[in-house]
């Protein structure tokens, strides 16, 4: 391509739609005339675009990219739907100081000019005509209207975060939240304004995060002064936004029903590690102003809120104190016990009191945990748990005798010990060239029994497997070579198992499992005829097993130690077989190993036999 004959240079960070269509005003082309100059020839876009500029070196294009033109921009990790494509929006200040047009005026939340904090046109105030790129740059509308000379002031919450939006795209930029820094890249900041712009509509609120007509400022402006709102005077601002929810459903026990959709936005939406400072506030309104239950079901809630959250449903609360459910229910209509009731959609009352005010009859509730609690501390199913205190891995108080009830529950110093001896057995880090396989996998893959499980914990805690095992990791958590543990398994059940069925004999023996059958069929090998859900299994005594090793050898484990053949071998004893095809039918040949005796003495067989 040709240089064209004006050729006003590229700056650093310019969009490059906005470029392109300078470049073709400056030259008297349309932009798609342009576009079609630079895909005609046989060198690429950009080199046919720095031919155009007489081998000017290019800078970096910020976004948005043009589809049909194969030239690199900067996106800073926005979706092409973020940008703004038809219409172009633009400072009249700053095009009077530099006739050109600012890459984040592209980006569709844009809407202040942080730099002399007015807002940002989109069309002529007075004739309200779509200003093309060669009108914005000449500063004056069709209409004669001067653009700087009919400003909006923008608010300075406005400015604020349109600030820490330019700031992020060299980087990450930092949103002071009084005490608080939060860091966040552009994509993350237009991602929060998409969700949060609305909050302020409260209940309202329906499908937060789809948008229309975003690409008009004064829909986006709406957007950018409710998040701007929110964070200006955080978090008061927020938990005011949280209050119109809960004096919307005072009755209604549900966390999810009263502040749907915005807890779905800040726990799913917005789930990222960089928002977690939606979450937190969140949960600290709660602590001070929900009078339901925080519990379990509250999986995206932190540990550490639902441990210490003071209103606590009466079956959770008759769990933790022994206490019947109806004796607290009849406490609280009494008024003996101060709670809060709820009827939610099923017209059932809920009711909820706060822990901690029973203290006066139940003594440190807190240095206990209770079956629940204490599984859920471990990371294993509460069948596990019991059967781990039944083998003493694991200490188990019945309750203290603060009522009649003696159900089990445990010292949270036990568990917690438990758990810091795991990790203080726990090695940095496994070899890289090992197959590693985590606890939680072979539990639910390797029918790994409790009887097994508690031996593996056992040997764990006294560092006879190695393992890694995270910070915060539970017992599910620990990874092992996967050889390591597979053959710790086999060993183990070797060991304990007082019996195996035929597949695995027929592995002991060296045999395959049709041969095994037919052995335990004409009784030379004993073994036990067992029923399980209707089903017949064959099982074999370990002590059967060895004493028909000790008693038979097989006619191919002789002729592999003679280096012969079967029937060679067979030939040459003066033995006969006690079981085979010729004998009895059976699938393999078999001596007793006291009818080799002769052959031995005589040397026709070569002592010792296998």
């Amino acid at each position: 391509m040709k240089p064209l004959p004006l050729r006003p240079l590229p700056i650093q960070g310019e969009a490059l739609s906005d470029y392109l269509e300078r470049l073709a005003d400056a030259n008297g082309y349309e932009l798609h005339q342009l576009l079609n100059l630079l895909n005609s020839g046989e060198h690429s876009n950009l080199q046919a675009l720095s031919f155009a500029l007489n081998g000017h070196v290019l800078p970096k294009f910020a976004g948005p990219a043009i589809f049909d033109l194969n030239i690199p921009v900067e996106s800073f990790g926005l979706q092409a739907s973020d940008f703004i494509f038809m219409y172009r929006r633009w400072c009249p200040h700053c095009i009077e100081k530099s006739a050109w047009l600012r890459a984040i005026w592209r980006i569709e939340v844009m809407t202040v000019c942080d730099i002399h904090r007015v807002q940002l046109l989109e069309e002529c105030p007075v004739c309200h005509q779509w200003a093309r790129i060669q009108t914005i740059l000449r500063g004056t509308c069709d209409c004669g209207l001067r653009f700087s000379s009919i400003v909006v002031p923008a608010t300075r919450k406005q400015v604020q975060l349109m600030h820490v939006l330019r700031v992020s795209m060299a980087g990450e930029a930092t949103v002071r939240l009084k005490d608080l820094k939060v860091v966040l890249t552009t994509a993350q900041l237009v991602r929060m304004i998409h969700y949060t712009g609305r909050f302020l509509e409260g209940p309202l609120l329906t499908r937060p995060g789809q948008v229309k007509r975003l690409d008009n400022i004064g829909v986006a402006s709406k957007f950018v002064d409710g998040t701007a709102t929110l964070l200006a005077d955080w978090p008061n601002a927020f938990w005011h936004c949280l209050e119109q929810y809960l004096e919307a459903a005072p009755e209604d026990p549900s966390v999810r029903r009263v502040f749907m959709p915005l807890y779905r936005v800040i726990y799913q939406d917005l789930r990222e590690p960089a928002f977690q400072f939606w979450r937190d506030a969140f949960e600290m309104y709660l602590r001070n102003n929900w009078h339901g239950e925080v519990c379990g079901r509250h999986r995206l809630f932190k540990e550490e809120t639902i441990q210490t959250f003071p209103n606590r449903g009466l079956a959770r609360v008759a769990r933790m104190t022994g206490v019947g459910a109806q004796t607290l229910k009849r406490m609280v209509h009494s008024d003996w016990l101060r709670g809060n009731c709820f009827t939610g959609p099923s017209k059932r009352e809920f009711i909820t009191v706060d822990y901690t005010e029973l203290s006066h009859f139940i003594p440190d509730p807190g240095d206990y945990l209770d079956m629940r609690s204490a599984a859920r501390h471990l990371g294993i199913k509460r069948t596990r748990l019991s059967h781990l205190v039944a083998e003493a891995v694991i200490l188990a108080d019945a309750k203290p005798d603060w009522t009649r009830s003696k159900k089990w529950r445990f010292r949270r110093s036990e568990i917690l010990g438990f758990m810091e001896q795991i990790k203080q057995s726990a090695l940095p880090g496994l070899s890289e060239a090992a197959a590693t396989v985590s606890l939680r996998h072979a539990l639910r893959y390797w029918r790994i029994t409790n009887i097994e499980l508690s031996g593996i914990l056992l040997a764990m805690r006294q560092g006879e497997i190695t393992f890694t095992l995270i910070e915060q990791g539970r017992l599910p958590d620990a990874t092992f070579d996967e050889c390591v543990l597979h053959d710790w398994l086999k060993l183990n059940r070797e060991s304990t198992r007082g019996y195996v069925f035929v597949p695995a004999a027929a592995r002991l023996l060296g045999l395959k499992q049709e041969v095994v059958y037919g052995l335990v069929e004409k009784g030379l090998l004993a073994a036990e005829l067992i029923v399980k859900r209707d089903i017949p299994f064959t099982r074999i005594p370990l002590s059967n097993l060895e004493k028909f090793r000790q008693t038979y050898v097989p006619v191919m484990q002789l002729a592999r130690q003679q280096r012969t053949t079967s029937i060679a071998l067979m030939n040459r004893l003066a033995a006969k077989p006690v079981t085979g095809p010729k004998v009895d039918g059976g699938r393999q040949y078999f001596f007793k190993r006291d009818d080799l005796q002769g052959d031995i003495q005589s040397g026709r067989l070569v002592t010792p036999m296998p």
